[in-house]
């Protein structure tokens, strides 16, 4: 399972289009994936991200684009098609490959949409744990029902949004707790992911057959929202460890 943490401030700039929104762009990172940024396109669009710090991108998601599935999408050297989900949001999930550290990720959406929306555009560093067979995917109905008098059902519609319960696969001591986990380990990602940081998590993306990445089964199973459960370390024997984590997605 892929794991995304540890989302830096970010400032945007416009090439190729001009802000319909009043915010200037803010609302590409304030955690709220159905609450769009739009742009009118005046040319090959690029939104360009100055991040607060250098990171070495491991995973950027475009989510909540009004655009076509099919549409190309590059940043950092990777790129990707937008697809539509079940739930009929449309999103890009790209992964580079690079190892350097970078401050500045321009995203080019590559549309002929003339008023063009965004919900959110995200740059996570990244980290791969291996996740036990029994992972499950649940996705949750927050509409509420209720009993008329006459028995009726009255439902207030609400969005659906999915969660991820999954048991972290036994590691040694050096990846629970000494950066054994590419210079990182459970201990430090389960603080990146605490409190109101958001992350992602991507439980299935390689072929079964191939074990080749599968591009398209990422994103269909890549939630982005917050870790209810930080990974845990429980101790199978001597100095080997399991661990268990729940995340839950933001609606879009």
């Amino acid at each position: 399972m892929l794991i995304g943490y540890g989302i830096p401030p970010a400032s945007v700039a416009l090439v190729g289009g001009t802000w319909l929104t009043a915010d200037g762009g803010a609302a590409l990172f304030d955690g709220r994936p159905a609450r769009r940024a739009r742009i009118a396109r005046t040319g090959a669009l690029a939104i360009n991200i100055t991040l607060a710090e250098a990171i070495v991108p491991g995973i950027i998601a475009v989510l909540g684009l009004n655009v076509p599935p099919g549409v190309l999408v590059t940043a950092a050297g990777a790129s990707a098609t937008t697809i539509r989900l079940p739930d009929g949001s449309v999103c890009a999930w790209l992964f580079p490959t690079g190892n350097a550290l970078v401050s500045a990720v321009a995203v080019t959406i590559a549309t002929v949409v003339t008023n063009v929306e965004v919900g959110e555009i995200a740059v996570f560093s990244a980290v791969d744990v291996g996740i036990a067979d029994g992972w499950a995917v649940a996705r949750i109905d927050s509409s509420v029902h209720t009993r008329t008098k006459g028995s009726q059902v009255n439902t207030v519609p609400g969005p659906t949004y999915r969660k991820l319960t999954a048991t972290l696969s036994g590691r040694p001591t050096e990846v629970a707790r000494k950066g054994g986990l590419a210079g990182t380990d459970w201990e430090t990602v389960g603080i990146a992911l605490s409190g109101r940081r958001r992350g992602c998590v991507v439980p299935q993306y390689r072929d079964m057959m191939t074990k080749a990445f599968d591009a398209v089964l990422a994103a269909r199973t890549a939630l982005y929202g917050y870790a209810t459960q930080l990974p845990t370390a429980e101790n199978i024997s001597r100095q080997y460890f399991t661990g268990y984590m729940e995340f839950e997605e933001i609606p879009g």
